[in-house]
């Protein structure tokens, strides 16, 4: 599918999935509107007519007409709203305002649907791409919606890299409030506890029948949780060795001492005791997570759909510029650092699997919980040094308390993840450039999962000779990644359904 290289063409066709490829479909009402725009004012560029039409309909929500939702609304129909270009004032119907805002935003809505095929790997078989992309459109054809947050007056935002934010976010919950499978798989049960916040561990304990008396001593054994147990896994699928009692040993310890000094009237708790706390805390945070959702009428309210200060940078075409520091960042850390983030973030490998990939030639990454120390220590220092770049190149949105820190985690991980996916990528592209031309045009034209003998061998060899090249490239044992076969056959379909699309 090729991008839309005109801006008739931004602002006058609609994706549409058809067997083989989408393809853009006009709407020659549209393009017939748009094609009188722009000889009108053949100088203006896309961002300025998205920002014309969006001023539009924002003043209409402004003046009372806040309950249209979609196209046949009457009364977005009934408005007509002038548009002063450089040569002439001209009237466009508001109900062609928005679609033609609709149009525009089709390629944010096919990247938010790419980012979240790829990141929901484990439901595939019941959400392809297009499910996403559907997804995505249903919110985007609530243009006023779904840029409700959207600062005009702000000169070098970008409304395309707003929506896209804005509309991979509102996948996500949308999958969360509609499927169970969803909500219950994507945090292990002790990533889970590391996710919650104060409020939402509240909500549940009452909502699971935990008396208000006793709220409290959940609170404090979840409190030391988090603080003995911080460098395992940093994330969603982090777990906690249960053989190891001594865990659950120092959570009691500092649980009894915390009793005492508050003076609470409660039996000394033993390891027994604590981790069955901790699966009560657990139990009811599944459960209420499970029932919550939010409506989609409040997902203009919710603050978490306004960009962190990154998104901000990345949507004022500074992206370039962002990845130019982290790439800086991730050079200055040591080899082992490198390598470690690049299976972690490129690879998608788990903490266990890098551990059975490196122990050969990094002997103080034996296990799991080593891995995840060095991974949590690599990180902190690339955010760290992050931070103080960030602020001496943009003083006017200075990082400098925990608060803007943990505001920035996702965006800055999105990135690290970005950098980390080019370099494997990479290699990978080196590896086809080596192929025949007849096997390239059968891997590049073949359909995902096409199960074709010829099709599967030349994947399957096209792999092989990956495997080798990273293993050179990262200086790793050979063969070492027949161990972890899945996660390379999930980077190249990812690579190639982002590829082919």
């Amino acid at each position: 599918m090729n991008k839309r290289d005109d801006i008739v063409r931004k602002f006058s066709t609609f994706l549409s999935f058809g067997d083989r490829k989408a393809i853009w479909q006009a709407d020659p009402q549209l393009e017939r509107q748009m094609k009188y725009l722009v000889v009108s004012d053949p100088e203006a560029k896309a961002e300025f007519w998205a920002r014309y039409f969006l001023k539009i309909l924002k003043d209409i929500s402004q003046e009372g007409c806040q309950e249209f939702t979609d196209f046949d609304n009457t009364k977005l129909s009934t408005h007509a709203n002038s548009i002063t270009t450089r040569s002439q004032t001209l009237e466009i119907p508001s109900l062609i305002t928005a679609r033609h805002l609709s149009a525009y935003l089709q390629e944010a809505c096919l990247w938010a649907a790419q980012k979240s095929y790829l990141k929901y790997k484990f439901i595939r078989y019941k959400y392809p791409l297009e499910e996403y992309f559907q997804i995505a459109s249903s919110f985007a054809h609530q243009p006023v919606k779904l840029l409700k947050s959207f600062n005009l007056d702000h000169p070098a935002s970008n409304i395309e890299g707003y929506a896209k934010t804005v509309l991979f976010r509102l996948i996500r919950d949308q999958l969360y409030q509609q499927d169970l499978e969803v909500k219950r798989d994507k945090f292990s049960d002790y990533g889970l506890l590391r996710v919650l916040n104060a409020k939402e561990l509240k909500e549940s304990l009452l909502s699971h029948g935990i008396h208000q008396s006793k709220l409290d001593l959940y609170r404090i054994v979840w409190q030391y949780f988090n603080e003995i147990y911080p460098h395992q896994k940093q994330g969603y699928n982090c777990n906690l060795d249960l053989d190891n009692g001594e865990i659950f040993k120092q959570i009691a310890e500092s649980y009894n001492q915390r009793i005492n000094q508050l003076n609470l009237s409660q039996k000394v708790a033993k390891e027994d005791t604590i981790q069955e706390m901790l699966a009560i805390c657990i139990k009811a945070a599944r459960n209420y997570r499970t029932k919550q959702f939010i409506p989609l009428e409040e997902y203009d309210t919710i603050s978490d759909l306004n960009p962190t200060p990154l998104d901000i940078a990345i949507q004022q075409e500074e992206r370039q510029q962002i990845q130019l520091m982290i790439s800086k960042l991730f050079a200055n850390l040591p080899k082992v650092g490198q390598i470690m983030l690049i299976l972690w973030q490129g690879l998608e490998l788990t903490q266990s699997e890098i551990a059975t990939v490196v122990k050969s030639q990094y002997p103080e990454l034996q296990k799991q919980y080593q891995v995840a120390r060095h991974l949590a220590r690599y990180t902190k220092t690339i955010l760290k040094q992050f931070v103080i770049e960030w602020n001496q190149v943009n003083p006017s949105q200075l990082i400098q308390d925990e608060q803007s820190l943990e505001v920035i985690k996702e965006s800055l991980d999105d990135c690290l993840q970005l950098h980390c996916q080019r370099l494997v990528t990479s290699i990978l592209q080196n590896v086809i450039d080596q192929m025949s031309e007849d096997d390239q045009l059968l891997f590049f034209t073949a359909k995902i999962n096409n199960p074709a003998p010829e099709i599967l061998t030349v994947k399957q060899t096209l792999m092989n000779r990956f495997s080798c090249n990273l293993e050179v490239e990262l200086k790793l044992s050979q063969n070492v990644f027949n161990l972890v076969n899945n996660k390379i056959f999930n980077f190249v379909e990812g690579w190639l359904i982002s590829t082919n699309r």
